[in-house]
């Protein structure tokens, strides 16, 4: 079974055979890094993965005077792969794990008003966030399926996290002042 880095890295190549640095370039004017951690460094270590895996092979390629740089292009293998990936992370269901989460574990730590202060600071900046998010999505192009849904999903994941913290906070509020 494929990572998701890997689905996503093969997603590009099968889009347009590219160097590890056009990947990394294609992964940041898609905004992509809000909703999936891949770093550079990364990058090349799936690229070879999938080349070990015969999803994808390189062809050292020279341009002018640049040194000779790897190009990725997606094999059969790889596109297969890439289809039945596709379908699972469509179809299935995956578990959130959220660095909230893992706050609100070590919230013992915490009274009740440094815990609701956190979350106003945290509740600011989902909104912040809900805000940025609408006006990508409002500037998009209507026929740019892939990334309207991305952020239209981002945009509703935001609300309803905006909803549970205004939840949470009114019920530390009310629990600080009983």
């Amino acid at each position: 079974m494929l990572s998701n880095v890997e689905v996503l890295l093969l997603s590009i190549v099968n889009e347009k055979p590219s160097y590890a640095y056009e990947i990394d370039k294609a992964i940041d004017h898609r905004d992509m890094r809000r909703w999936v951690r891949v770093g550079v460094a990364s990058i090349y270590q799936v690229l070879k993965r999938l080349e070990e895996k015969d999803f994808v092979y390189s062809k050292k390629e020279k341009e002018g005077r640049m040194p000779d740089r790897k190009r990725y292009y997606i094999t059969d293998t790889g596109k297969a792969a890439l289809v039945e990936a596709s379908k699972r992370l469509l179809s299935g269901l995956e578990w959130y794990y959220l660095d909230l989460n893992i706050g609100f574990e070590t919230s013992d730590l915490l009274s009740p008003e440094e815990i609701a202060n956190c979350l106003i600071k945290r509740l600011f900046k989902v909104q912040l966030n809900i805000k940025k998010l609408k006006e990508m999505y409002l500037s998009q192009d209507d026929t740019k399926f892939k990334k309207n849904a991305v952020i239209k999903s981002l945009i509703y994941l935001r609300e309803a996290e905006e909803k549970f913290l205004q939840e949470i906070i009114q019920e530390l509020s009310t629990s600080i002042h009983q």
